[in-house]
């Protein structure tokens, strides 16, 4: 054969397959809306029609003798058909797979759980373990969902009760000064003083929280010594602790210093302080230690009251959270009894890029506030604070 023939019989394949793939493409558009059986089947016909279009035109071009092109077209047409069954039966395991998938993307859909599946490809496999991974994550999703709508009505309900308990005090106390009955005015008064303070405090907590929930608290951090803000707190609640028998002492040996906003630090230890001194019995002890821990500042507050459970330490700075008996009633009444104080604490140090942890101490509690050297604060503090 020479250059002009091979090129004769390319031409004549290549224009036979150009045809089948035209006619198939112009079929598949019709049938666009048909099953998967259907497409496959479709594109398989086409490769053995040009496969047989293709020799007929060569042998036709060609002169070859009719036998041979029987033979060839009988060999073409028998591939053919075992082809078209081989395809048929591919093509319904993957429409079996497509059923499935769609199923479990409706399981999905509806909250159900999806379970891993094998399929007959690689790329539906991929699909399906997709599918099994996205249903893990929304049961995740919608575990974490429901504890937190669960911890959000309990707060709910801790909060209106700390709101409803000292209003309604002052409504019995105004409307007992209100008909002259009181034969203590001046107790009254201070009662009255005593439950605006309380009912002061909780709202506080709840706007501080909002603004932190929101993403809103923005800091200014400068460089403060960590010694001078807690020996200022322990000055400012040293008589109140005194009043109630609790000594409130501190323990710094240097002098240590970080960069942080020094009014929201302050309230994050005087959260911490109160609690001390709410939970501490008659004659107890608070310290407030100062040092450098791992080149990293460290506020301590160590009270000898009764402890903390250990399974309740995870949940000690949630919002809302209480503790048992022995340590949910104040003696106070500044923290608001909400649970919000300790909160507030946390979110203000992971703002600061720092951490605050409990730990149980024999006896009593120790709540400890870390601070991080100020190289290593690579996000500004107003965006982790969101």
């Amino acid at each position: 054969m020479t250059l002009g023939d091979y090129a004769q019989v390319l031409g004549f394949a290549a224009g036979s397959a150009l045809v089948a793939g035209l006619l198939a493409a112009v079929v598949l558009r019709i049938a666009r809306r048909a099953p998967l059986v259907v497409h496959v089947i479709v594109i398989v016909a086409a490769a053995v029609a040009a496969v047989a279009g293709g020799i007929a035109l060569t042998a036709g071009g060609m002169y070859i003798n009719d036998a041979d092109t029987m033979v060839a077209l009988s060999v073409t047409a028998a591939s053919g058909v075992v082809s078209l069954a081989m395809a048929l039966l591919l093509s319904l395991a993957l429409s079996r797979d497509a059923r499935g998938l769609g199923r479990d993307a409706r399981r999905l859909g509806a909250g159900d759980t999806v379970e891993p599946a094998r399929r007959v490809t690689a790329e539906l496999d991929a699909v399906q373990g997709e599918l099994a991974e996205s249903s893990d994550r929304l049961a995740a999703a919608r575990t974490a969902s429901e504890r937190a709508e669960a911890a959000r009505r309990d707060l709910v309900a801790r909060i209106a009760h700390d709101l409803l308990a000292p209003l309604a005090s002052i409504r019995a106390i105004a409307e007992t000064l209100e008909d002259g009955l009181s034969s203590e005015p001046d107790r009254h008064a201070r009662q009255l003083g005593s439950h605006v303070t309380r009912l002061h405090a909780l709202i506080g907590d709840l706007f501080e929280l909002s603004r932190i929930d929101a993403g809103t608290l923005a800091l200014s951090p400068e460089t403060v010594s960590l010694t001078d803000l807690a020996s200022d707190v322990v000055a400012d609640f040293a008589p109140l602790a005194a009043q109630h028998d609790v000594v409130l002492e501190l323990e710094a040996s240097d002098a240590v210093t970080a960069e942080v906003d020094a009014q929201a630090l302050s309230r994050a230890l005087v959260n911490v302080v109160v609690n001390a001194i709410e939970h501490s019995p008659v004659g107890g002890v608070i310290t407030v230690a100062v040092d450098e821990h791992e080149g990293s500042g460290r506020v301590r507050v160590r009270d000898r009251g009764p402890g903390i459970a250990e399974a309740d330490l995870p949940h000690v700075f949630d919002a809302g959270w209480r503790a048992d008996a022995a340590r949910t009633t104040p003696r106070l009444g500044l923290a608001g009894g909400a649970g919000l104080g300790l909160a507030i604490t946390r979110a203000i140090l992971e703002a600061h890029g720092g951490s605050a942890g409990a730990a149980r101490a024999e006896p009593g509690a120790q709540f400890t506030l870390r601070l991080p050297r100020p190289d290593a604060r690579s996000t500004p503090p107003a965006a982790r604070a969101r």
